[in-house]
């Protein structure tokens, strides 16, 4: 898990624009990641980052210092859900064979066939290796509900393509 300098953070806070920037390039990368696993399309992916990072950029002194890297996730999920919600889901493969590979399952692909609110936390427990209170912050809920979610999460993905999970 990556740490930013307090003092590139206190900078950044006080509205010192290139501060803000050194943190944003520093974890672009990841939030790129986190859009895109959700999306599955590039272009959707970095229109959502541009959102992302302008609504960073605009409210970057509101967030607490410790969480700034956490924050900049739970923008990225707000713009990615909203952005599905508008412009719909991936679409999903009714062929159980795209979603193996030498009997094992892809993960990448098999998370499209979950509801929201739990690929969310797949994507943010599995990819990123958030503890559930972390993912708990992200998504607005209690570290009690995002454990319940991962698993029915798994519980669904084992129920629609097979036990080699």
């Amino acid at each position: 898990k990556r740490r930013i300098e307090l003092d590139t953070i206190i900078k950044a806070k006080k509205g010192n624009k290139k501060a803000i920037k050194q943190i944003v390039k520093e974890n672009i990368i990841q939030v790129y990641r986190l859009i895109f696993l959700h999306t599955k399309y590039e272009e959707d992916a970095k229109n959502i980052l541009r959102d992302t990072i302008d609504f960073i950029y605009e409210n970057f002194s509101k967030v607490d210092n410790e969480k700034i890297i956490l924050w900049m996730y739970k923008i990225a999920i707000i713009n990615t859900n909203n952005f599905l919600k508008c412009n719909g889901m991936v679409e999903k493969n009714n062929s159980l064979n795209s979603y193996y590979y030498n009997n094992k399952i892809k993960m990448y692909e098999s998370i499209d066939l979950l509801d929201l609110k739990y690929r969310n936390v797949v994507i943010l427990k599995c990819y990123f290796d958030l503890s559930y209170d972390e993912i708990g912050y992200i998504l607005d809920l209690n570290s009690d509900t995002v454990k319940i979610y991962f698993r029915q999460s798994l519980k669904n993905l084992k129920v629609n393509v097979g036990e080699g999970l």
